[in-house]
């Protein structure tokens, strides 16, 4: 039989019973057939996760545990080369993990694939002071670290022919102020980002781009550490159309314009926020220009996650789901991904 000539229906149809993230890689190394029958648009497995916490007995183990919104099962990835190390940053399907015998020795991970890819000695200033940060990119990977000891961010660039051996470091102020432009910069200089770099007046237009519709997810990093609000958004000119800030001490940076998007927040990490276009049919995601975030409560003596909505029209917070009752405490969004071409 002719395994790659099977119809489409029937190979998305076998791929939505799969619920182990190793079964998944194997499914999608069969053929390029059997790989394009996984949309990661589409399939269920591929929607938002949650991450919970690593903290105390589990935060140096091999096992990190999900949450799947859309199949309501909590997933456990074994990755062997993360014993021994605790997570740093996440982002865009990946995770940055800190060696817990030397802070300064990084890898980057996609745990479905469970590939690694060693990063550059982290710089002097993230010695025993902690390390925080995301991840972004597909087919490309941009890391953002920092830590609150430090007025200084760290950023690093893999893809599209440039590969850095050092970290670019850049003050954060100006980063949080001006993150477009900075990203742009790096990718198209790496290592020699610095000596490109330009002063920007607060109206210069090309530290900024405001993208009308996004069509794919995006992860829009974090915030600055303090902000009473992570992102913020308000609608000045129609009901339809809001416009996304950044909040950088007290002032309002502008990051996107939304329409038909919804925003997935981690507010107490304050460093994975997502766009998602609300076109795709995510579970339990489904009111467009929406936050989504989660939210502790307590009741009868007890305490539980729940997912919240955040209406930007009606400025409604609405209850949506109960997370499970062991839930480790954690509330980062993490975005699934088996795509070729990130590591």
């Amino acid at each position: 039989m002719d395994w790659a000539s099977l119809p489409a229906d029937l190979l998305f149809s076998i791929s939505s019973h799969l619920r182990e993230p190793e079964d998944f890689v194997r499914f999608r190394a069969v053929c390029p057939q059997w790989r394009a029958a996984v949309s990661h648009e589409e399939h269920a497995f591929f929607q938002p996760w949650i991450m919970a916490s690593r903290w105390l007995e589990d935060e140096y183990s091999e096992n990190f545990v999900f949450y799947s919104l859309s199949t309501l099962k909590t997933i456990k990835v074994r990755v062997p080369n993360m014993k021994g190390k605790h997570v740093a940053a996440s982002g865009s399907g990946h995770l940055v993990a800190i060696d817990n015998d030397d802070d300064l020795s990084a890898v980057l991970v996609n745990p479905l694939s469970r590939k690694t890819m060693a990063l550059p000695r982290l710089p002097e200033f993230f010695h025993d002071n902690g390390t925080h940060g995301w991840v972004t990119g597909e087919g490309v990977i941009t890391v953002v670290l920092y830590n609150w000891m430090s007025e200084s961010m760290a950023l690093w660039y893999h893809g599209g022919g440039i590969t850095m051996k050092g970290w670019a470091i850049v003050p954060g102020r100006k980063l949080w102020l001006r993150m477009p432009y900075y990203l742009r910069m790096l990718a198209a200089h790496g290592d020699q980002m610095e000596m490109h770099l330009t002063d920007l007046d607060r109206d210069n237009d090309n530290s900024v781009v405001l993208l009308q519709e996004t069509q794919k997810v995006e992860l829009l990093g974090g915030c600055w550490h303090g902000s009473d609000e992570l992102f913020k958004a308000t609608t000045p000119y129609h009901h339809e159309w809001f416009s996304l800030y950044r909040m950088v001490k007290q002032e309002e940076i502008p990051v996107h314009d939304i329409k038909n998007a919804i925003v997935v927040q981690s507010r107490d990490s304050c460093t994975r926020t997502y766009m998602i276009p609300a076109s795709c049919d995510f579970a339990a995601l489904c009111s467009r220009n929406a936050f989504y975030y989660l939210r502790k409560q307590f009741d009868n003596g007890g305490s539980y996650y729940a997912l919240y909505k955040n209406c930007l029209a009606s400025e409604e917070l609405t209850f949506v789901k109960r997370l499970p009752e062991d839930w480790k405490l954690s509330d980062e969004w993490f975005m699934p991904t088996l795509k070729i071409g990130t590591l």
